[in-house]
């Protein structure tokens, strides 16, 4: 099955989905109301951190520091040659009508550095339509996102809210990737590709007219002859701000606190083999033609 580049065409929205929210011409991804419920991220699972939580002897007496990550926001998608386009992330994100981020974690001690990775690997740019594999244009532009939580960190955690990332100094046996495992874990209620197949993101596409399949995001990456194609899963309905934000925050506190004092959940032995040959799909073409949108 041939591979397609493609840019994605504004889909005609629906009469019934009713009024605008943001005033004409506004570039925002959800400018019209959907009734719609947004899973709030991280649901009921976020404990409630008591203020002096990483004060207290608990957890003082027990902290070690170790490695240092970055937690960030990611979108891409805004082209300067064609603005009119929809492109990257957030055409998929008006496409959707939906607040679509990518939310991760990176050791890289300059995050930009990730953002480079993200683009030359073009991140989320594959789909597996009805109609056949195609890849969108605009996902080599990744770019970190403010932040912007309603509240600081904790008194005495290991974290630092910067304006686009958080960065949190993990404690000594934690490592990355156990981290960042646990991160997607807390997010997962609110994942895209999950989302679009359950009741309720079935029933959003619907209302758009749309394939929940059309709408789920893979990425290709590539070994010399040899690919490998992944659910891009680090994609998440979300705001990089307010109550979302804030949510993202203190999910990353209770990671910590859990770790230190002892309460985590198990860890999955898969944490430990990140696996570069696992396929889960293996395109017919490897070689990307260009294809009408």
């Amino acid at each position: 099955m041939q591979k397609r580049l493609k840019i994605m065409t504004k889909k005609t929205i629906p009469a019934c989905i009713g009024r605008s929210i943001k005033p004409a011409h506004s570039a925002a991804a959800v400018d019209r109301y959907v009734p719609t419920d947004w899973p709030r991220v991280g649901g009921n699972a976020i404990a409630k951190l008591p203020r002096d939580a990483f004060t207290k002897p608990a957890f003082e007496e027990a902290y070690e520091p170790g490695r240092r990550v970055n937690v960030y926001v990611a979108a891409c998608g805004q082209s300067y040659s064609m603005p009119g386009v929809q492109t990257g992330l957030l055409g998929a994100a008006r496409d959707l009508l939906a607040p679509v981020y990518k939310v991760a974690a990176t050791e890289c001690a300059d995050p930009r550095d990730r953002m480079d990775a993200l683009n030359a690997d073009r991140y989320a740019a594959h789909r597996r339509t009805i109609s056949g594999d195609v890849t969108d244009l605009g996902f080599d532009r990744w770019t970190l996102q403010q932040i912007r939580p309603m509240r600081q960190p904790k008194p005495g955690a290991p974290i630092e809210l910067q304006p686009r990332v958080i960065s949190v100094v993990l404690p000594h046996g934690l490592s990355a990737r156990a981290f960042e495992k646990r991160l997607h874990d807390s997010l997962a209620n609110a994942s895209l590709n999950a989302w679009l197949v359950s009741p309720e993101g079935m029933a959003h596409c619907a209302l758009l007219g749309r394939a929940p399949c059309d709408l789920q995001r893979f990425t290709v990456y590539r070994f010399g002859t040899g690919v490998r194609v992944s659910p891009a899963d680090e994609l998440y309905l979300f705001r990089p701000r307010g109550e979302d934000a804030e949510r993202l925050l203190s999910i990353v506190e209770q990671i910590i606190f859990q770790h230190v004092t002892g309460v985590a959940p198990a860890a999955s032995a898969s944490w430990s083999s990140p696996s570069q040959r696992t396929l889960t799909h293996q395109p017919k073409a490897t070689n990307p033609q260009p294809g009408a949108a």
